[in-house]
């Protein structure tokens, strides 16, 4: 892949343009993956004894809904975020539904178990764990073999 940057001063924002073959495989999938590219640093708002604190995507967990309380997890951190589970999906396609009360990072899972009571999802360097349901299941596993994941 070659690339070549251009600079205009009188362009306000980037403006990419992709000069693909007719035939190339993978034009969708590039396309995607500029769409999903962000330039800023991406945070989401929690609440710490408090205050409120810009926690950064990269090193959440997972986003998980109990009773009426949103949590955010990090790796020895849980943070309440104030708004609901559904506002929070304003996150990068990286975030997944694993389940009805729970959104996970999946540059963040290590691994992905199916067992007999349920679908166990593991952290890098993180005794926490999660369980995907029967109905996102798939979908997670699909995306993680696509990522290279698993």
């Amino acid at each position: 892949m070659q690339v070549n940057i251009e600079t205009e001063p009188d362009t306000s924002i980037p403006t990419v343009t992709l000069h693909v073959p007719v035939d190339y495989p993978e034009t969708a999938a590039l396309t995607a993956a500029l769409k999903n590219l962000s330039i800023e640093a991406a945070t989401l708002t929690v609440s710490q004894r408090g205050q409120l604190v810009q926690l950064p995507l990269t090193s959440i967990l997972f986003i998980e809904a109990t009773g009426h309380q949103v949590a955010a997890h990090t790796l020895d951190n849980v943070y309440r975020v104030p708004k609901s589970l559904t506002a929070v999906n304003t996150v990068p396609a990286y975030f997944l539904r694993v389940s009805k009360s729970a959104i996970v990072n999946t540059k963040q899972v290590y691994s992905l178990t199916k067992t007999l009571t349920g679908n166990l999802i593991a952290f890098h360097h993180s005794p926490k764990q999660l369980y995907a349901s029967r109905r996102y299941y798939r979908q997670l596993k699909i995306s993680l073999e696509q990522k290279g994941l698993l």
